[in-house]
């Protein structure tokens, strides 16, 4: 997808990012990088698609140039009004814009964040049209299908979203993931985020897409806490909505990991004294334990070592072992006293299994009786 630049597709891993218009892709992108870097005015600039490599070897963010007159160039860019310019220029035909992305870390290939022309079918054709041809072209990655909270089912959301998933039906090398954008515009009085997250699974399944899962965020916030952490300059109305939206995420009220299918694997409320606390709860406790963050650690060290997973189960080796009854049994099942080790007390009347300590069998769980030894 960037061989203009010399770059060919199995060196690479595209996260490849399609939304509509005003579903807050760019914001969502600039998210991911930590700073302005992609203009987030609500309309189309150009028809082209704006690619940003992670080269976590650089501490400038540069922009390579290809022009129609055959003219490369690369500037650096130091606020999303560069790129903005790049947008508005007739002559570019290709961008390639080139970061160090905190967030995410390379291991065997580089990773391309591909920020897709916003597709509105009654604005210009030609958006959906270079949309398209990227999802013809690739071939590996993943695609993030960004959904507007706000603007669910749409005419031009129908469109875009089944011409992604015809698409994608012939390729199992490329995933997709289901981004609900904008949560915290919704009016939590009058509707809820669980129930809003159940009318856009319903919405994708109706396009025959099973086992949904859907990551629900809001961008901005996501943004321009980002911004602050990282140091990057932020304007009045992006320090603004820090102030009022921080406290909320902080005293996680309205944290959207506690939607995340990821944290309800078992749908499960726990006890813990006399508290109960939801699963999601309990994993954010495993969090701040720190065991997470050194696993994470192992898992990418490990990749980076390339060390090859060995599937113990392909040698035949191990073929022909089976269980071994007695002492290393978790019930330790015998029906003879003298293959039994440890005190003999009780004996199930039900099935004649010998037991210890035990109330109740350890074989079948009905009631025992004591044993009388001559």
């Amino acid at each position: 997808m960037l061989e203009t630049f010399g770059i060919v597709d199995d060196k690479i891993i595209p996260i490849c990012v399609m939304a509509t218009m005003s579903s807050g892709k760019s914001t969502f992108i600039n998210a991911i990088l930590g700073e302005e870097i992609l203009p987030e005015k609500n309309e189309a600039c150009t028809s082209r698609a704006l690619a940003v490599i992670n080269n976590q070897y650089t501490q400038e963010t540069r922009a390579y140039l290809h022009k129609k007159d055959g003219t490369k160039g690369v500037v650096e860019i130091f606020n999303q009004g560069i790129v903005s310019r790049i947008n508005a220029d007739e002559n570019v035909e290709s961008v390639l814009i080139e970061k160090n992305i905190l967030s995410l870390s390379n291991l065997k290939k580089q990773i391309v964040l591909i920020d897709t022309p916003g597709v509105n079918n009654s604005e210009d054709i030609r958006h959906a049209k270079r949309t398209e041809d990227i999802l013809k072209r690739i071939r590996k990655g993943i695609i993030i299908y960004l959904l507007n909270v706000t603007q669910l089912a749409t005419n031009d959301d129908e469109i875009l979203l089944q011409m992604v998933l015809d698409n994608l039906r012939k390729k199992p090398d490329v995933r997709i993931i289901f981004v609900l954008n904008k949560i915290d515009m919704l009016d939590e009085e009058k509707e809820s985020i669980s129930n809003v997250i159940c009318v856009a699974k319903q919405y994708i399944k109706s396009h025959g897409v099973e086992n949904i899962k859907i990551f629900p965020i809001s961008a901005l916030s996501a943004k321009t806490f980002r911004m602050k952490l990282y140091g990057n300059c932020m304007t009045k109305n992006e320090e603004k909505h820090l102030e009022q939206n921080f406290p909320e995420y902080y005293c996680t009220t309205k944290s959207m990991l506690q939607y995340a299918d990821s944290y309800n694997q078992y749908r499960e409320e726990y006890k813990i004294g006399d508290l109960k606390v939801t699963e999601y709860e309990l994993r954010r406790a495993i969090e701040n334990t720190g065991i997470v963050e050194i696993e994470k650690q192992l898992q990418e060290f490990i990749l980076q070592q390339e060390i090859e997973q060995i599937n113990l189960d392909s040698y035949s080796i191990l073929e022909g072992y089976k269980d071994l009854e007695g002492v290393y049994s978790r019930k330790r099942k015998s029906k003879n006293i003298k293959n039994y080790e440890g005190e003999v007390k009780w004996i199930c009347k039900s099935c004649k299994q010998i037991n210890g300590e035990y109330d109740n069998c350890i074989n079948c769980g009905e009631s025992n009786v004591r044993l009388s030894l001559i």
